[in-house]
């Protein structure tokens, strides 16, 4: 089956000890957690798109700093490979934007660690991690290997 390719950008944006995420709802009527990001525009670089989509999905300006993870992934019709960028919030508030009505976001919020117990959040490491070893100097970038997506 020949799939379209696609490059996207995410952000994991910290502020103190909570994360920006956004919340959907899948298919089967689940909900999931995940930071900010999509597709990158012809004409954009990948920061730049991780930028500009984090300003879509939540009002809050971002400014990237390093490539924390960078995710393969599978679905029906994309070979997606996602570069996602450790981001400090520059300003800005939560704002229910058009632009995250149109594309299925109901809410974005600041979450603690501890409030996501019991949540389904992506990209996975942002559980499997210390946040704040991130920002460590010799922080490896990691590599997610292939895996089927259903978006």
């Amino acid at each position: 089956m020949k799939r379209e390719h696609r490059i996207s950008a995410g952000a994991i944006v910290l502020q103190k000890d909570e994360i920006l995420l956004v919340r959907y709802i899948n298919r089967s009527g689940k909900s999931y957690l995940a930071a900010p990001g999509g597709a990158v525009n012809t004409d954009e670089s990948t920061n730049q798109a991780a930028v500009r989509e984090v300003l879509e999905e939540t009002g809050i300006e971002v400014k990237p700093s390093k490539v924390l993870i960078v995710e393969d992934m599978l679905s029906k019709s994309h070979r997606i490979i996602k570069i996602w960028f450790l981001c400090q919030p520059i300003r800005g508030k939560l704002t229910k934007t058009q632009d995250a009505v149109e594309e299925g976001i109901i809410e974005a919020g600041w979450y603690r660690r501890n409030q996501l117990n019991n949540e389904i959040v992506y990209p996975d490491p942002l559980l499997k991690h210390k946040w704040d070893d991130f920002y460590n100097k010799n922080w490896q970038t990691l590599y997610l290997e292939l895996k089927k997506v259903e978006f």
